[in-house]
């Protein structure tokens, strides 16, 4: 009888993996725990990292200017400590950037804003960069009052046999057929503010059973916090 030599023996020294060792399992956990904590303070560094931006830029365009002005030509010969000088004009600034923009809210409407809509899109150059501003925001300002904005839908995007979730943000007809084509906004992960605008024929969507904060969280952490449930087909 023939010794079978095939099967290769471990050298004496050599030990094998164990994939319960305490100090692996140690490291996995303190892994764990870094990556938990990261998920924690991202998102509270971000919404800090946004809100200073939207007030350093705030402040550097209108309430620093219209502080300095008050500081210079209102208070110019008042005795009043500097730090307090300094503070109260940053609030009288902040109440003229609100005073600002309600009389601007009072003209929404008005002739005089058609007046101004009317000369810079007679302005060369100025007309186009005007023209596709305001009508952006224009879409923003009334897509919290249309329902549609709140439906979502899922679409065969970027092939067929694959969905993604979008918003609907508008609709239109098709000339030739007269059916209903769907304007809808496809959000990127882990960006949604990033994506793509389709028109879809009404048909060729499905409702989605989850709503705008449900639909946003899944983009942004790319399905791990997808709802359990989903309508498909």
């Amino acid at each position: 009888m023939t010794r079978d030599t095939s099967l290769k023996t471990l050298p004496k020294d050599s030990k094998p993996e164990n994939p319960l060792d305490p100090k692996q399992s140690e490291w996995r956990r303190l892994r764990n725990r870094i990556i938990a904590g990261l998920f924690v303070l991202l998102p509270i560094y971000i919404t800090y990292a946004i809100v200073k931006w939207l007030y350093v830029t705030l402040y550097d365009y209108a309430i620093g200017p219209i502080a300095s002005f008050i500081r210079e030509y209102t208070f110019k010969e008042a005795a009043i400590p500097g730090y307090i000088l300094y503070a109260l004009s940053v609030v009288l600034a902040m109440f003229v950037v609100l005073s600002i923009l309600m009389i601007a809210g009072v003209f929404a409407k008005s002739r005089l804003l058609s007046v101004t809509n009317w000369f810079l899109h007679k302005v060369p150059g100025v007309n186009t960069i005007y023209r596709v501003v305001s009508n952006v925001f224009e879409a923003l300002s009334k897509s919290t009052e249309t329902p549609d904005f709140k439906r979502v839908v899922l679409i065969e995007f970027p092939h067929p046999g694959i969905k993604a979730p979008a918003f609907v943000t508008s609709e239109c007809t098709d000339t030739s057929t007269g059916a209903t084509i769907l304007c809808v906004y496809v959000p990127t992960t882990p960006v949604p503010t990033s994506g793509y605008m389709l028109l879809v024929p009404e048909e060729k969507v499905v409702k989605l059973d989850w709503n705008l904060e449900e639909t946003l969280q899944a983009v942004v952490s790319g399905g791990i916090t997808v709802p359990k449930e989903v309508r498909w087909a």
